[in-house]
Order: C-alpha cells, then sequence, then structure tokens
C-alpha cells in the first residue's frame, strides 16, 4: 500500500519535472535568442540526464519500500492470545508461519549481503543481481500471503473471543487445516525460487570452470571484462583458494611467480636495448616474446581468480560444500593448476633456450 502511494506521487513528480524541464529550455530559447544551438542542446541534454538520473535513484528507492516496509508479524497487542488460539486449534499451523518468519528473516540477512557483494564481484554483478530481484520478490510475496492467513486467523480469534468458543473452534480446526496446506504451498514455491537461482549459479560455476586453460578466453566471452581485480579481492580470493585445497593456492602463487618473471626479463631486455640500438630488431623480438608471455600468463590467473570467484559466491548464495557445482569446481581448480604451470614454464624455458 505505501509502495502503491510512493509510486502515484513518484509519477506525479516525474510529469511536472519534465514540463518544468521543457519551459526552462523554452526560455532559455526566449531570453537568449544569440545562444548557439549546440549549447542550447548540451544544456537540455545535461539538466535531463540529471532528472532521468534522479527519478530513476528515486524509483529505487520506492522499490525497496515494499521490501523494508513490511511489517514481520501480526501488528496487533493481541498477538500473544491469538497465537495461543491457534496453537490450540491446530498446531502445525503455527509451526508453518513460524517457518515463513524463519526463512525470511534469513532472506532478509542474505539479500542484505547480495547489495555489498555486488559492489565487490563487479563480473558477477549480472547474475548476483538476478538474484537478488528473484528473491527479494519471492519473499515479498510469501509475507504478503502469509499476511493474508493471518488475517484468517485474526478474524477466528475475534469470532472465538466474541461467540460461542466451541463451535468457532471446531469450524476454524478444519478451515486452518486449509490454511497449513496453503502456506505450506506458498513455502514451496518460494523455495522453489531459491533452487532456482541455484540451478543459475551452477551455470556460473560450469562457465567459469570450462574456462579454465583456455588460450583465448576473452573472444566470445559472456562475462564483461575487468583489467584487473583489486588488490583486496585477489587477497581473498587466493585465501580462498587454500580453503579448498593448498595445491591450489601454491600452484597461484607460482602463477604469480612466472608473471613477475616474464616482467622481469622484459626489463633486463630493454636496459640492453638502451645500450646496443644495433641490435634492436632481435632485442625487440624477445622482448615480445616475454610481453606475449606475461599477456598469457596473466590470462590464466585471471581465469582461476574468475573460477575461485564464482566458487566463492556459490557458497555465500547458499550451495552446500557437497553440492555437485561446487565439489566439480574443485576438482577442476586441481586437476588445472598443475597443467597451466606446466604449460606456462615450458614457454619460459623456451624463450630461455631461444637464441
Amino acid at each position: 500500500m505505501l509502495a502503491t502511494i510512493l509510486y502515484g506521487l513518484f509519477v506525479v513528480v516525474a510529469i511536472a519535472l519534465l514540463i518544468g524541464w521543457y519551459l526552462f529550455i523554452k526560455k532559455i530559447r526566449r531570453n537568449k535568442p544569440d545562444m548557439p544551438t549546440e549549447k542550447l542542446i548540451l544544456i537540455a541534454l545535461a539538466s535531463l540526464l540529471f532528472i532521468l538520473f534522479s527519478t530513476w535513484h528515486v524509483s529505487n528507492s520506492i522499490e525497496g519500500t515494499e521490501w523494508k516496509g513490511l511489517d514481520l508479524g501480526f501488528n496487533n497487542e493481541n498477538q500473544e492470545e491469538i497465537h495461543d488460539f491457534t496453537l490450540k486449534v491446530y498446531k502445525p499451523l503455527t509451526a508453518s508461519l513460524e517457518q515463513v518468519d524463519s526463512e525470511i528473516n534469513t532472506m532478509k540477512v542474505l539479500l542484505e549481503d547480495i547489495d555489498d557483494l555486488i559492489d565487490e564481484h563487479p563480473r558477477h554483478s549480472i547474475m548476483l543481481s538476478h538474484a537478488k530481484k528473484t528473491w527479494q520478490e519471492g519473499a515479498y510475496t510469501l509475507r504478503k500471503k502469509q499476511k493474508l492467513i493471518q488475517k484468517d486467523i485474526r478474524r477466528a480469534w475475534i469470532a472465538h473471543d466474541t461467540k460461542n468458543q466451541q463451535t468457532v473452534d471446531i469450524k476454524f480446526s478444519r478451515e486452518a487445516v486449509k490454511l497449513d496446506k496453503r502456506i505450506n504451498l506458498d513455502l514451496k514455491q518460494f523455495r522453489e525460487l531459491i533452487l532456482n537461482v541455484h540451478a543459475m549459479i551452477r551455470k556460473d560455476l560450469s562457465y567459469s570452470q570450462k574456462r579454465l586453460g583456455r588460450k583465448n578466453p576473452q573472444e566470445n566471452e559472456v562475462a564483461p571484462r575487468i583489467n584487473t581485480y583489486t588488490t583486496e579481492i585477489t587477497g581473498k580470493l587466493l585465501a580462498f583458494s587454500k580453503t579448498i585445497n593448498p595445491a591450489i593456492h601454491q600452484g597461484m602463487e607460482q602463477l604469480l611467480d612466472e608473471i613477475a618473471i616474464t616482467k622481469q626479463r622484459q626489463e633486463k631486455n630493454r636496459e640492453h636495448l638502451e645500450d646496443n640500438n644495433d641490435l634492436s630488431e632481435p632485442l625487440i623480438k624477445v622482448i615480445d616474446y616475454w610481453k606475449e608471455a606475461e599477456r598469457q600468463n596473466r590470462d590464466y590467473f585471471d581465469q582461476f581468480l574468475y573460477a575461485l570467484e564464482s566458487a566463492l559466491l556459490g557458497r555465500k548464495l547458499g550451495l552446500k560444500n557437497k553440492d555437485y557445482g561446487i565439489t566439480s569446481m574443485n576438482k577442476a581448480l586441481k586437476k588445472q593448476i598443475p597443467l597451466i604451470l606446466k604449460r606456462v614454464q615450458n614457454k619460459r624455458n623456451k624463450i630461455d633456450n631461444s637464441y
């Protein structure tokens, strides 16, 4: 209800802003007829973009109101009596309603964590945003349905408190069975949404796993490329690799050492190039070899970071340690790291032994 009112006000204000923007541009043209058309267009676009950005931000805030504005209980001073009444008439219904509270409260914590995860892991932001939207809408719908059932319970309790208690209790006991089935069906649908997101996470894990060892993973890549991971996130992912298997962490550290070696070789050859201009052609060729080796090594390191990131997010979003998506990724990481290291070291030896 609150969100509907806010959206109505939002639409009215948005229309008023657009009309004001139009009148503002028209007034500028009337008061300053000598102003160049290009400058007027620039002012118009800048002010319009500002309005659109502001309205988009407000719209997102209103959307969050639907979730945050929903209270958790009966919102009734007789809540304890209503609870005892429900417990007496049909105990399973009480347990089902409490299960809704438990699962939604757990989901609220998870949704708050997802906001931070989106900021920390932008390469997975599409997946994370979809998970958030799916779970948020599902939790909101489940809470609304729970409130309707609680409304029926309150109506029955009022009848119990003001009419023939025995008759009301008998009638409501039959109704309570139906309400319990209904809320359990709603819970099942909510859990299916959780499982749907988990299936999406497994696809992301599978995709990340397939990238391991590819020489040109950036070609036709679904995930947007970002130049580097931040030092902080790289550190977290390396620490996470140690929890999977110490050999994976050790292999990642060795891969970093190989990247450092390719950079050192480039610098050393550049130093020689400064003093030996007459050997520029062979030295530049060698420097290019080391550049290509560094680029490839960084791509391999990026692949492992991306795979580790997928596994880490999978765990944070609810996949168990024994989930197939997680165990399959762990095996792939352990298998691929020595193969990649061998490939990297062979290439370094080939360049070192060239003349």
